[in-house]
């Protein structure tokens, strides 16, 4: 039996989120799932009467209020997933306002007031799970605004545990390591001169260490549905710890490697 029977999962239009959504629905949850690409979320929710999909951008409160009702009338223990993200690209001191807005608007503000939204939702054996990522402790030039709201991202994680440490609600994050989504290819296809920090990605790309959309979800579902809540909250989640590796999936991280 899953520990939780309804997930609302963000950025469930494409990357990681696309390939989660099906994985959670063929263990038996309901899944509410949101995007900005009504189309592409149509598709995904296709997949599975268990899903419902609802298109909107995840900075908009009125968004929030329709998901937040949409997994209320779904039964509980719930969780909410933060997938969405927004790779913001350019040099600190030549973003404009709106640039650099939403950044931090997409990253952070929309994790922190949907999840204060559904604080009610996560109690008695429910689930809060962020997506991470290592630029927020090693910005990335060209991209440092990104690593800042993922910085802060992180902070706000924390934050959660620590607030919600006896509300029921178990507050947990994972980092993937670089992933083969739209967002990667398209910061990769951008030349050095615009993004100075390709180079290190480069690395990753060239070594064959990037993984695919459906190992993460393969992942984040063994993390939401089969690991205890204790260890949930407790570990630094990393998919490229191979320590809990067999736990989760018979095939190697990078098969290509």
């Amino acid at each position: 039996m899953p520990l939780l029977r309804s997930i609302l999962v963000t950025g469930a239009s494409s990357g990681i989120g696309a390939a989660l959504v099906p994985q959670l629905a063929e263990r038996g949850c309901h899944v509410v799932a949101s995007g900005r690409d009504r189309e592409r979320l149509g598709r995904v929710s296709a997949s599975s009467d268990l899903i419902t999909g609802r298109a909107g951008d995840v900075t908009d409160p009125e968004h929030h209020r329709e998901l937040v009702a949409a997994l209320a009338s779904l039964p509980a223990p719930r969780a909410v997933v933060h997938l969405a993200g927004y790779f913001q690209t350019g040099m600190l001191d030549h973003l404009d306002d709106a640039s650099w807005r939403r950044s931090l608007a997409v990253n952070v503000e929309a994790r922190w007031s949907l999840s204060v939204a559904a604080r009610e939702l996560l109690a008695d054996g429910g689930r809060l799970l962020f997506i991470g990522s290592d630029a927020g402790a090693s910005p990335r030039v060209g991209a440092a605004a990104y690593s800042i709201a993922q910085s802060a991202s992180e902070t706000l994680r924390r934050a959660f545990q620590a607030e919600w440490a006896d509300s029921g609600c178990a507050v947990g994050g994972f980092k993937p390591g670089l992933v083969d989504t739209e967002m990667v290819r398209g910061f990769m296809s951008l030349a050095e001169e615009a993004f100075p920090a390709r180079a290190a990605y480069d690395e990753y790309v060239s070594a064959r260490r990037i993984a695919s959309a459906d190992a993460v979800a393969r992942f984040a579902t063994w993390l939401l549905l089969d690991v205890s809540a204790d260890q949930f909250t407790a570990t630094e989640w990393d998919i490229r710890n191979e320590s809990h590796h067999e736990h989760w999936s018979a095939e190697p991280l990078y098969p290509e490697a």
